[in-house]
């Protein structure tokens, strides 16, 4: 309390953790990705408090883990991100917001990193530790909120903004300048409506969705050139901040089950799932695999090989065919936009439980039957079902044979299917009525959903 901020580093209030980190390496020009910017976070507000004391640092990776948000136990994507850590040099613009006046100079942003066993060490060069010790401006990243984002481009704007906390709007950029800032290589969306609609507008909504910020970019022109921006800054509502502790329970579920379907339906290898969920927001891979899952070509057997098809799909961030159902409700105020978006990960979790409930049902249902009659039941099945049982061994005869092809995820649903159509003494409820004897959190926000989008596609189910 009472001090002076530029003598600290770092802060932790209410249980948050947040670094206070110097203005140049917030204004740096590099092409860091999403998980090299937590950890480079992560690493200095855990060495901070000794960093001109020791020469090299020391944490386990678990803990490294927890504080980027990271629920993968592979470790191979964090190594990689370390290695290229050590091997990317970046040059540091420090801007005087008085004079104006630029100094430069450049440097890895770790000297030296070592894995051993549960244990990382690492350290910084002098210069760096000069750096970060001492600095004379300050940006304060909530490590909490950084670990929400799913784009390096996001993170890197609100590193930009934050600094700028208690004003109004932030300093005007160059565009030039503001390019490298957020990470743009050289050369790459020259044309500036490419830049704004491959960068910017999904950066700023990032920032409105998961930060402590609402900000909006505002442009200067040069005839028809846009040469300068920034970005107005509003503070959130403290009641819809992020990262609570009532979010972090469902968020963890929805990880666990989220990593399940990627490893055992989608058949990416642990190292894949891990680099996913530690470069993507789950709810944007949740959005990809229900957009896959809903193709005619998913339906059919026809994707020969799943893993690769999502990964691209996400990578490329491929869009479902519009419809009038798929549009979302356009909401005045940004809090309710990130209200909406917490709203939408309770009702996939109810979603998961349902499908499970139901899943379950149809098994067991199918179990019960007797000897005669189940086996009877699965060869019509088997007849019904050898059109898309042939195309999957031809397209994934790498993964399946006639004695396991029932393992494959679109065999599974054409039986559920098959099961509903065929079974009279199948019996379960309806998401609605499953959706009522749930608790009070999770009724609340399937009537609040329901209540911005009635015709919302989260709000039913179809086997």
């Amino acid at each position: 309390m009472g001090r002076n901020v530029t003598d600290v580093g770092l802060e932790r209030k209410e249980g948050k953790k947040e670094l206070k980190k110097h203005a140049a390496t917030i204004h740096c020009s590099n092409t860091l990705s999403l998980l090299q910017r937590k950890i480079t976070n992560a690493l200095l507000y855990h060495a901070y408090k000794e960093l001109m004391l020791k020469e090299e640092h020391e944490i386990t990776v678990k803990q490294l883990c927890r504080l980027i948000g990271y629920q993968g136990n592979n470790h191979a994507a964090i190594k990689e991100a370390l290695k290229g850590l050590i091997s990317t040099v970046i040059e540091w613009n420090v801007i005087h917001d008085e004079t104006g006046a630029e100094n430069w100079t450049a440097s890895s942003i770790l000297a030296s990193v070592s894995l051993q066993g549960p244990l990382c060490y690492y350290a910084y060069s002098p210069r760096m530790k000069q750096l970060l010790h001492s600095p004379s401006m300050f940006g304060k990243i909530d490590l909490v909120i950084q670990s929400r984002f799913r784009s390096s481009y996001g993170l890197a704007l609100y590193e930009n903004c934050i600094r700028y906390r208690g004003l109004p709007h932030t300093k005007w950029f160059d565009m030039e300048l503001f390019k490298k800032l957020m990470g743009v290589p050289s050369g790459k969306y020259d044309i500036f409506r490419d830049f704004k609609r491959r960068v910017l507008d999904k950066a700023v909504d990032e920032v409105n969705t998961y930060s402590d910020l609402i900000v909006a970019s505002e442009f200067v022109r040069e005839g028809r050139k846009v040469v300068k921006v920034r970005f107005k800054l509003k503070e959130r509502a403290k009641k819809t901040r992020l990262g609570g502790r009532k979010s972090a329970k469902p968020a963890a579920i929805a990880d666990d089950t989220l990593r399940t379907k990627l490893l055992n339906e989608f058949g990416l290898s642990e190292e894949q799932a891990d680099h996913l969920q530690a470069e993507y927001d789950s709810q944007f891979i949740w959005e990809k695999i229900t957009m896959i899952e809903s193709s005619k070509p998913f339906q059919e057997g026809r994707i020969e090989n799943l893993a690769g098809y999502l990964l691209s799909a996400i990578k490329h961030n491929y869009q479902p065919t519009k419809s009038k159902s798929a549009q979302l409700i356009h909401l005045e105020d940004a809090w309710q936009t990130m209200e909406l978006e917490g709203l939408k990960r309770q009702v996939e979790i109810i979603r998961l439980d349902y499908r499970t409930y139901r899943e379950k049902a149809i098994d067991e249902a199918i179990q019960l039957l007797p000897a005669k009659d189940r086996q009877a039941f699965m060869e019509q099945f088997y007849c019904f079902a050898e059109p898309t049982m042939r195309t999957i061994l031809r397209l994934q005869h790498n993964r399946y044979t006639e004695e396991n092809v029932l393992e494959s995820p679109q065999m599974r649903a054409l039986l559920r299917s098959y099961a509903l159509r065929e079974l009279d003494m199948l019996s379960f409820v309806s998401l609605e009525e499953f959706v009522s004897q749930q608790g009070d959190d999770k009724i609340t926000a399937w009537q609040k959903l329901k209540s911005y989008d009635p015709d919302h596609p989260l709000l039913r189910f179809n086997e």
